[in-house]
C-alpha cells in the first residue's frame, strides 16, 4: 500500500497549519505525539506512518530535532505512552511488537488521556480506521478543550486509501 506524493503534500500543509496556530509552536524543539491505534492492521501501519513522518523530516527543519512520542491505543483501560526517537519509526523498528486488538474502543477515553499526558506536544497524529465508539460527547468535548482540539490532526485508513479529518 503506497502513500502517494500528493497526500503527503496535503499532509504537509495540514501539519503546518496546525503549527502555525496562534500560540502553539514558536520554541527550537517541536514536541509531537503519534497515537497508533491498534485496531489498524500491521501491513497499514508499517507503510503509512514510516512514509508520512519520513516526509515531514525531509520537508522541514523543524521535524529533524522533535521530541517524539508514541501512544498505543489497545482498548480503553490500556493506553501505553512511550517516548522514543523519531528514527525508530521511520525505520519500522517500533512496529515489531505492534499487534492488532479488535476491541471496541471510545474515543473519549483517548482524548482524556491525550488531556493529561499529552498536553505540550504541538502536533498530536492518530491514525486510524475509524473503528470506534463515542458514548459521551460532552466528555469528548470538554477533553478536546481548550487546546487538544488544534493539535489533533486525525489519519483515517479507508478502502481507497488514507484521509484526513
Amino acid at each position: 500500500m503506497e502513500v502517494s506524493s500528493v497526500f503527503c503534500q496535503q499532509f504537509y500543509h495540514r501539519v503546518q497549519r496546525v503549527l502555525h496556530v496562534p500560540g502553539n509552536f514558536t520554541g527550537p524543539v517541536l514536541e509531537m505525539s503519534v497515537v497508533l491505534d491498534h485496531h489498524v492492521s500491521p501491513a497499514w501501519m508499517e507503510a503509512c506512518v514510516p512514509a508520512l513522518l519520513g516526509s515531514l523530516k525531509r520537508r522541514s527543519e523543524v521535524f529533524r530535532n522533535v521530541r517524539f512520542h508514541i501512544v498505543d491505543w489497545l482498548d480503553d483501560e490500556r493506553i501505553i505512552n512511550r517516548t522514543v526517537p523519531m528514527m525508530t519509526v521511520l525505520v519500522n523498528g517500533c512496529f515489531r511488537e505492534y499487534e492488532p486488538k479488535p476491541d471496541e474502543k471510545r474515543i473519549e477515553c483517548l482524548y482524556q488521556n491525550l488531556k493529561f499526558y499529552h498536553a505540550r506536544s504541538k502536533l498530536i497524529l492518530l491514525f486510524t480506521d475509524g473503528v470506534y465508539t463515542m458514548r459521551d460527547q460532552d466528555a469528548a468535548a470538554a477533553a478536546l478543550k481548550p487546546f487538544l482540539g488544534r493539535k489533533l490532526l486525525t489519519i483515517t485508513m479507508t478502502k481507497d486509501g488514507p484521509e484526513l479529518r
